[in-house]
């Protein structure tokens, strides 16, 4: 049955597939500011709006994954895209923040049944190892540059349309993505029909959202009930889920695949990839919004050179493997997206936008290069009969770095933010004597915040308080950055220490 697949037509449905959950992925971080407005949102709600598709998405990617090996992977590819459609399609109608993170949340546990399995089935269609290197190289192509072009698509919407409309664009694409998938996929699934791991799924779950909100919760609120429940819950469900994988009859995620050197530096550097991305793409629609004075069209335009970059790298990082290794592949990726990184805690206030444009495709280019060794890593020391929880790790280990990366870079700015903000204000002494107190205090909130109540001022009051605080948000947006760059730097190091020379073929 194998040789009647249309391999590439396959592929093409699951890029497709792939496609709209990753643009997903940012697609609503340019409509943050509106968000705010319309729906009265805190800077936690709109973090968690944000974060709840991740959190979701990779809480339940390793029972996703699982169902997929023992049930169909096809048929985890459908059950997800109707989920996730009918999430979306309810999310537009959202009328608060509160309600508006559920549906997020329901599209992420969607978005956690479709991704896996765009993936274990590419590894069961190519099995050719140069084919399925090339296919792994336009997947994560295609992931990369919808995570890069959601900005642009959500400007588009947000300035012509409205926010609802970038929940309701899915819809008809997943309706599109269901029929190519009925009539293109083939079926697989692991022949031996593993049993599932119910207390497995309930560990990991709860243990991967309670680390989330602790991350979120201890540099906002300090240790407050819920930020030391969320402690204690992420180390006690975390620790049990590993306990109890090393005893169960046929665990989730077998802990023997850590053992593999490949795999476990595989799955760090995906985590890293996608913490540094998510995390950058999190506030710098802000600041060329909120702190430049950008459309949502324009600042989604403005992040083109990260698309870009990431596109081209991802389809050339196969050849250049070949050619250099994949060590030397992944260490010139990591070194790019570092040097990006360090360019762009040089931005100011007024920086022009060659530094912005340049520092975004050096990151976006060092990805592109990175991902798919390391996606392709992943999946050379996963047993073809297990492709189904080997790509849920991959996409777990993606989205739960992503989550972190938002959670902690986010974390930092607020940080940052307030601190300076206070001798922002204080530095411009009588000039923020006569701006109402609200309007103050909304900017010691956030920049978000500080926006909306400034738009009430005159002009000749507005200057000071928004420069001031134009100001705090460059100050938390660098330390922010500085930390991001710090962990690609770690993913260079871990990568010349562990990462094989070559990853010379897919173990079968």
């Amino acid at each position: 049955m194998r040789s009647t697949v249309n391999r590439w037509a396959v592929l093409a449905v699951l890029a497709g597939a792939l496609a709209v959950i990753s643009l997903d992925n940012t697609i609503v971080n340019v409509a943050l500011p509106v968000l705010q407005e319309e729906l009265d949102a805190t800077t936690a709600q709109l973090q968690w709006v944000v974060d709840a598709y991740s959190v979701m998405f990779a809480g339940t990617l390793l029972l996703a994954g699982s169902l997929g090996d023992r049930f169909g992977r096809r048929r985890a590819l459908l059950i997800g895209l109707v989920v996730f459609g009918s999430a979306s399609l309810a999310a537009g109608f959202a009328n608060h923040a509160l309600t508006l993170t559920a549906f997020r949340a329901i599209m992420g546990i969607g978005g956690a049944f479709i991704m896996p399995s765009t993936l274990s089935i590419l590894m069961n269609v190519f099995t050719d190892r140069r084919e399925r290197a090339q296919a792994i190289g336009i997947w994560a192509a295609t992931a990369g540059a919808a995570v890069a072009i959601g900005p642009i698509v959500g400007g588009l919407l947000v300035e012509h349309v409205s926010w609802h409309a970038i929940f309701w664009v899915n819809p008809p694409l997943v309706v599109i993505g269901i029929i190519a998938t009925l009539r293109y996929v083939p079926e697989s699934l692991d022949p031996s029909r593993p049993r599932l791991d119910p207390l497995g799924a309930v560990l990991s779950t709860v243990g991967l959202v309670a680390l989330v909100v602790t991350v979120i919760e201890i540099p906002d609120a300090g240790l407050d009930p819920l930020a030391v429940t969320s402690s204690v819950a992420t180390v006690v469900f975390l620790s049990g889920f590993v306990w109890w994988e090393l005893r169960a009859p046929r665990p989730m995620l077998p802990m023997s695949l850590f053992r593999n050197r490949l795999f476990t530096v595989s799955v760090i550097c995906v985590a890293l990839v996608y913490a540094a991305l998510m995390g950058m793409m999190f506030f710098l629609p802000q600041f060329l919004q909120l702190v430049q004075g950008n459309t949502p069209v324009e600042s989604g335009v403005s992040m083109l050179p990260g698309a870009g970059g990431m596109l081209i790298a991802s389809l050339l990082s196969p050849r250049v493997a070949e050619r250099i290794g994949t060590r030397t592949t992944v260490l010139i990726g990591f070194l790019l997206v570092t040097a990006g990184f360090a360019i762009a805690t040089l931005m100011k206030v007024g920086s022009p936008y060659a530094l912005i444009g340049g520092s975004l495709g050096l990151i976006g280019f060092g990805l592109g290069m990175v991902l798919p060794q390391a996606t392709n890593g992943v999946l050379a020391a996963t047993p073809p009969e297990r492709a189904g929880i080997g790509a849920a790790v991959n996409d777990g280990m993606s989205e739960l770095g992503g989550s972190l990366g938002v959670a902690i870079l986010g974390s930092l700015l607020a940080l940052g933010y307030r601190n300076e903000i206070e001798e922002r204000i204080a530095a411009a002494g009588n000039a923020i004597d006569a701006i109402p107190s609200n309007v103050v205090e909304a900017v010691r909130e956030s920049l978000a915040a500080g926006s909306i109540a400034v738009q009430q001022l005159t002009p000749d009051l507005a200057v000071p308080i928004r420069e001031a605080a134009g100001e705090g948000f460059v100050s938390g947006m660098t330390m922010a950055l500085l930390v991001g760059g710090t962990l690609t730097l770690l993913g260079l190091i871990l990568a010349w220490w562990l990462f094989p020379a070559t990853v010379e073929r897919v173990e079968e």
